[in-house]
């Protein structure tokens, strides 16, 4: 079986994107006795798809497209939420980041040649459209946006 290798570079991009969205949820926690509660509502279903792209085999940039995107979406809807039960929101839209994640990962897999850059932005551009099509959904049924 013939092994991949990644460059370092594409490996440390992949981590520095995975921290960002570390980051991102413990910024926006709030500190006291519920900040674990709430950094692992924030952050653990961002684990649940980066580990969705792992199961795949997904290469680093793969996972570092995903993952970034996530960041900056938890970023976006802490900037733009009112109130704490809109906060199911959040959660209601993930379904299409990780159905927009898998489907462009699974994509990528299927090409050898692709380079890291096209491969991370391949990715991030599959899990924006799902993460939008799933949040425009989620506006238009269960949940008023006011944008």
């Amino acid at each position: 079986m013939d092994v991949m290798r990644f460059s370092i570079n594409e490996k440390t991009a992949a981590f520095l994107c995975v921290l960002s969205g570390i980051t991102v949820a413990t910024t926006i926690s709030p500190s006291g006795e519920y900040f674990l509660g709430n950094f692992i509502y924030f952050w653990l279903p961002q684990l649940g798809i980066l580990a969705l792209t792992a199961i795949i085999h997904s290469r680093p940039a793969v996972i570092s497209g995903a993952a970034l995107v996530m960041a900056l979406y938890l970023a976006a809807f802490n900037s733009w939420t009112p109130d704490s039960m809109a906060w199911l929101g959040y959660l209601f839209s993930l379904p299409g980041a990780a159905i927009g994640s898998a489907i462009g990962a699974a994509n990528i897999k299927n090409r050898a040649t692709t380079t890291a850059i096209h491969a991370g932005s391949a990715v991030a551009a599959s899990t924006i459209i799902g993460l939008s099509i799933n949040q425009l959904l989620v506006c238009s049924t269960v949940m008023h946006c006011a944008f």
